[in-house]
């Protein structure tokens, strides 16, 4: 006997989920051979579990396929099959009497037939014709959904069984549990980000996109959401020796002519580009899926912690369809303090941002993509970094239009000390901000100085303009009140001294940007995912 099942609960990790589906069997006492269905194709076939009550022992439990069995009965397909060759059959058939009657109706050929009897059939045919098409319509209407009921059947059974050998001590019903790991399914985390004012804490919503593709319809399931993933391995890892030697450099490739100012202008193009792109406006796809998500408004998840991480728990039985653009559900609320000032990094772009400075401990929830609404109004997308190295992270909150900051390069002045055998140049900024709103706005403004990585590399500052120089990473910070309608001038001056008989090579390394905006970082091992900036990837959970 083949034991149907059907999906009552799931758990959706990151990249894959947890399938709980029952059912019932009527086994005779003793020794019963039955298989149970539900499965998918994309399902890890060496998780499954079943449970039964304790009066039944289940034994042998195996992968099987439904043509590799002898089910001692015809296959559901089979059967179906039949009925549609029998509607065909009684298709053909009232087509044929159709035919038959106007056939007989032609009374040209016939002399044999009076007048009364010819005029008596031409009133009836009419009749008969109309009783025949209706038939027809029902037939044919019978046979398009046996054929679609087909092809459902056909799918379901391409589906592995589950084959067990159960000994029963009574000839009952029995209900049962089937357990599996389904590969085709995942979440991803989004944020909505409403920013409603600077004396106000900004308004966050969790919210979940739940896809899967196992080629069936989940429907009125239980569903639980996880932030990672279950972990399987079996591997105990080895302790090897760590071993130290000198460092050998490698010979010095002969440096490319004319090519090294463009590199370095292209760098500077490439940084400033990306942070232009992340602030311009969503493309359609990205529009139509923010209605979406503003369209769903349900209660919010039950969340707990586990052992090793956070579950949402939603409260209503769902339909997770498959193959659809995804579910979207919300997961938590929450108000978090900021600070809000607005950033300039004047060497990477000329354009300044809104952002939101969190304490990173006040953001409970996983690293994730965001859309941010100042005051309704759409500001763009973003990702939110929260598990930075820092006690705090930045979010952008769009660009601001209101400020105005050019960066201009003064000439360059070198010179040579010959009784220290020494090679100096001087560079020289100078960096212009306007505020052209009608009031006073918070700014921070980053700039930077070559940090030096060899003794004989002396970096030495003339004039910072009351900057605050952070001698680790050659970070300059300004934090200002800008004024309405008024510039702000700074400057940024320093001395780099080497021996002249070495040439300097400049390793750019780039001032951390606004949280998210570049869109660039690392490759995640578990999806491919290739925007990865902090320690989870924000496509399938995995640790970095």
């Amino acid at each position: 006997m083949i034991a149907k099942t059907e999906v009552k609960e799931v758990s959706v990790y990151r990249k894959s989920a947890t399938v709980i589906r029952t059912g019932a069997i009527k086994p005779e006492a003793g020794r019963n051979l039955v298989y149970i269905a539900g499965m998918t194709k994309t399902a890890d076939a060496g998780t499954f579990l079943l449970k039964f009550p304790p009066t039944v022992r289940a034994l042998n439990m195996q992968i099987v396929n439904i043509d590799d069995v002898d089910l001692g009965e015809e296959k559901e397909s089979e059967k179906i099959q039949e009925k549609i060759a029998d509607l065909a059959y009684r298709i053909n058939t009232c087509n044929f009497m159709a035919e038959l009657r106007k056939t007989n109706g032609n009374f040209s050929v016939r002399s044999d037939v009076s007048v009364e009897a010819q005029e008596d059939y031409m009133q009836k045919l009419p009749e008969e014709l109309d009783k025949i098409q209706k038939e027809l319509r029902e037939l044919n209407k019978a046979q398009d959904l046996l054929s679609k009921e087909l092809e459902e059947v056909k799918k379901e059974e391409e589906k592995p069984l589950i084959m067990a050998e159960l000994i029963c001590e009574n000839a009952e019903e029995v209900p049962f549990l089937l357990q599996y790991q389904e590969n085709a399914a995942n979440w991803t985390p989004k944020y909505e980000v409403r920013f409603s004012g600077t004396d106000k804490p900004l308004s966050v919503s969790m919210k979940a996109k739940i896809n899967q593709s196992s080629k069936e319809d989940w429907k009125q399931v239980k569903v639980t959401l996880f932030s990672g993933n279950p972990v399987q391995t079996d591997v105990i890892p080895e302790l090897k020796s760590q071993q130290l030697s000198f460092y050998e450099p490698p010979a010095p490739a002969p440096a490319p002519r004319g090519f090294m100012g463009m590199n370095m202008a292209a760098a500077g193009a490439v940084s400033a580009n990306s942070m232009a792109m992340s602030a311009s406006a969503p493309n359609m796809m990205q529009m139509a899926m923010l209605q979406q998500m503003n369209t769903m408004q349900t209660e919010e998840a039950t969340v707990s912690e586990e052992e090793s991480m956070t579950a949402f728990e939603l409260p209503v039985l769902r339909d997770i369809l498959s193959d659809t653009s995804g579910n979207i559900a919300d997961l938590k609320n929450f108000s978090v303090e900021a600070k809000y000032h607005v950033l300039c990094i004047p060497k990477l772009s000329s354009k300044c941002f809104m952002t939101a400075e969190i304490v990173s401990a006040d953001w409970p929830l996983p690293n994730a993509r965001a859309s941010v609404y100042l005051k309704d109004t759409f500001a763009g997308e973003f990702y939110v970094d929260s598990y930075s190295e820092t006690d705090t992270f930045r979010l952008s909150l769009g660009n601001d239009e209101r400020l105005k900051v050019v960066r201009t390069e003064l000439p360059k002045k070198t010179q040579e000390a010959l009784l220290k055998n020494q090679k100096k140049t001087q560079y020289a900024y100078k960096i212009s901000l306007v505020n052209n709103s009608s009031e006073t706005v918070d700014v921070k403004i980053l700039d930077q100085i070559p940090v030096s990585t060899e003794k004989t590399i002396v970096v030495e500052t003339s004039d910072l303009t009351g900057g605050r120089l952070s001698e680790e990473t050659g970070e300059i910070t300004w934090e200002l009140k800008a004024e309405s309608k008024k510039e702000i001038l700074l400057n940024v001056s320093y001395v780099v001294a080497w021996p002249k008989d070495k040439r300097l090579q400049t390793n750019i390394r780039k001032i951390s940007t606004v949280s998210g905006n570049s869109g660039e970082g690392r490759t995640c091992p578990g999806c491919g995912y290739t925007g990865v900036v902090g320690k989870f990837c924000p496509e399938c959970g995995s640790v970095m």
